[in-house]
């Protein structure tokens, strides 16, 4: 029975998940039906389960033919950041730079943000659901669903926060342990403060947090970056993390169609 495999393909500022079945492991071969993404320049990132240890290497392609692609390991990469959960996430995040003049200014920033969303209503719901007696599970599940709608009619009509000093760009992949995201410019510093809100299922979830940042790769006109979460909070993070697993699950749905 052929391995079903995952491939994340960046070109320029899109990201695409690609699956597949892999025909050889000596050469890298896999059989897609997407092959036509590999034909012009992008960065191809493959992640492989060896003696249950997970590898990630970077791939060119070698062949492409019928469907059926031949690659070439061309570097591993040891980073945490992808050893532990990532998902392919375009979605748009205020970035601003952070130096020695201001990083007190988006720590608090960052600090308020987190607050306010840990302390929010649908919040407070969910905690209250998890630990409340069976009889009344009902109620609470009744008053989330409406929490949940008013939550996503105060998003629509609330105006877009304007983060001083921050531009909008959008991710690439979105992690336990950061972002990456594509922009023109060079990032003239080592570290960002990030925020953005998420739409999920339950409603909406907003964070911030420093981020200590790096360049990562080119891909036609923009630089992709690395920003790795740097003072997250762990209620913050355990979102992301089943965010990420619930994204997985309904791109793995729609891959099986």
């Amino acid at each position: 029975m052929q391995k079903r495999v995952k491939l994340s393909v960046i070109k320029e500022n899109q990201i695409n998940a690609v699956y597949g079945f892999m025909v050889s492991s000596n050469p890298l071969t896999i059989q897609c039906e997407q092959a036509d993404i590999f034909q012009n320049k992008s960065i191809i990132i493959f992640p492989e389960t060896v003696d249950n240890n997970r590898e990630i290497y970077t791939l060119d392609v070698k062949e492409n033919k019928d469907n059926t692609v031949v690659f070439e390991k061309v570097k591993r990469i040891d980073d945490v950041f992808f050893k532990n959960h990532y998902i392919e996430f375009s979605h748009t995040f205020s970035i601003a730079e952070v130096d020695s003049h201001n990083e007190l200014k988006y720590k608090a920033l960052a600090a308020n943000i987190n607050r306010q969303e840990l302390n929010s209503t649908a919040s407070r719901l969910k905690e209250v659901f998890s630990r409340d007696e069976v009889e009344n599970r009902e109620i609470i599940t009744f008053l989330i669903d409406i929490n949940s709608k008013l939550d996503e009619i105060l998003y629509l009509l609330k105006p877009k926060e304007k983060i001083d000093g921050a531009e909008d760009y959008l991710s690439l992949i979105l992690s336990e342990e950061g972002i990456i995201f594509a922009c023109k410019k060079d990032v003239a510093c080592d570290k960002i403060f990030a925020y953005t809100a998420i739409r999920d299922s339950g409603g909406f979830f907003s964070f911030a947090a420093l981020c200590s940042v790096e360049k990562l790769m080119v891909s036609g006109e923009y630089i992709i970056y690395k920003a790795v979460f740097s003072d997250l909070s762990f209620d913050a993070k355990d979102k992301i993390i089943k965010y990420i697993f619930r994204l997985e699950r309904e791109m793995l749905k729609e891959a099986n169609r």
